[in-house]
């Protein structure tokens, strides 16, 4: 590109540069046109080593519609780091990684250390399979969550997050802690008459008005009346 660029040049000029790429990399902001030229060294902190844990964990505690993003984060840190760029929110889910200044060894170095921090081993073509970062999240989140719990399972797996939540919370704001106090209290209440109403109608289902006699008709009234 950077020839042809060159031939259809109205009045073209070589101009020979001596560059001190050690000195550019130092620098931190290397400009757009000299990054090809550049390769940040990869820097393995506590944060990134982990086997998966941490962002298996994170998505684990977040809500699902928040789960895409998590993942779009974890690529554009690893992109900007091998791309030596300064803002990783400037990598555009959409645009190609290949448009994105991404080369074979840049996109082997990405893999890497997408892999090392998921924990997992991911493929040579991953790029070419998988050519923008939306892409990318669509193909790795399914493989970093658990399938989602329907019905009963469902409820629970909601008042486990709960639970860990409030285990986790300090709430020194007594106002806060009477209001969550009292949502939780009508939670449980709402629960508990739903059940009782079900089992009202239960009981109502169950009873053979041609067959009861009246002790048991007027006990069915106090019952609904409340007097017994």
């Amino acid at each position: 590109e950077a020839l042809a660029l060159f031939d259809t040049a109205t009045d073209p000029a070589m101009v020979p540069v001596k560059l001190d790429l050690t000195a550019l990399r130092a620098s931190g902001e290397v400009p757009a046109l000299l990054r090809g030229l550049t390769r940040t060294p990869t820097r393995r902190t506590a944060a990134t080593a982990h086997a998966g844990g941490g962002i298996v964990t994170a998505l684990g505690a977040a809500a699902p519609a928040d789960r895409p993003e998590l993942v779009l984060e974890l690529i554009r840190r690893h992109a900007a780091a091998v791309l030596g760029h300064g803002d990783a929110a400037e990598l555009s889910p959409d645009r190609r990684f290949q448009d994105l200044g991404f080369d074979s060894l840049i996109a082997v170095e990405f893999r890497n250390r997408i892999g090392a921090e998921i924990g997992q081993r991911l493929p040579a073509a991953l790029l070419f399979d998988y050519p923008t970062p939306g892409d990318l999240v669509d193909h790795l989140l399914p493989g970093l969550v658990a399938d989602e719990p329907t019905g009963p399972a469902a409820l629970l797996a909601d008042l486990d997050r709960l639970e860990r939540a409030l285990d986790g919370a300090a709430v020194d704001d007594e106002r806060l802690h009477r209001q969550i106090a009292g949502r939780l209290e009508v939670l449980r209440s709402r629960w508990a008459a739903g059940r009782e109403e079900a089992a009202g109608r239960e009981e109502e289902e169950g009873f053979d008005v041609e067959s009861a006699t009246d002790d048991d008709m007027f006990r069915m009234l106090d019952d609904e009346l409340g007097l017994n």
